[in-house]
C-alpha cells in the first residue's frame, strides 16, 4: 500500500463530541506521489489547500531536493519549521487564486 484515504473521528474545537474527518496518509514516496497527483486534479476548497502546498513545499525541500544532506541540516531544518509554523491555526496569510480555476 502506498497512500491511504480513511475517515476518522475527531474531537471538536470547543469539546462537544467528536465530528468525522477525512485523512490522506502516506507510507513510501510512491504514495507522496499518489497523493500530489490527486490533490493537482482535486484540489480542495478550504486553506487546508494551502496547508497542503505548504506541505508540498517542505517535502520538495526535504526530501525532492535533499537539502537535509551535508552541512546545510540547520538551515533546512529551519526553513522546514518556518513553513510548519504558518500552517492551520497559525496561518495568517491567505490566498485564494486556486479558486479562479476551480472545477
Amino acid at each position: 500500500m502506498q497512500s491511504k484515504l480513511g475517515k476518522h473521528s475527531i474531537s471538536k474545537y470547543d469539546r462537544s463530541g467528536k465530528q468525522d474527518a477525512w485523512r490522506a496518509r502516506i507510507v513510501n514516496k510512491k504514495g507522496t506521489t499518489v497523493l500530489t497527483n490527486y490533490f493537482y486534479v482535486y484540489p480542495m476548497f478550504s486553506s487546508k489547500h494551502l496547508n497542503y502546498l505548504s506541505w508540498r513545499n517542505a517535502y520538495t525541500t526535504l526530501i525532492i531536493n535533499k537539502q537535509h544532506i551535508g552541512g546545510n541540516k540547520l538551515n533546512t531544518y529551519n526553513k522546514i519549521k518556518l513553513i510548519k509554523d504558518e500552517m492551520n491555526t497559525k496561518r495568517t496569510i491567505f490566498n485564494w487564486d486556486h479558486l479562479n480555476n476551480f472545477y
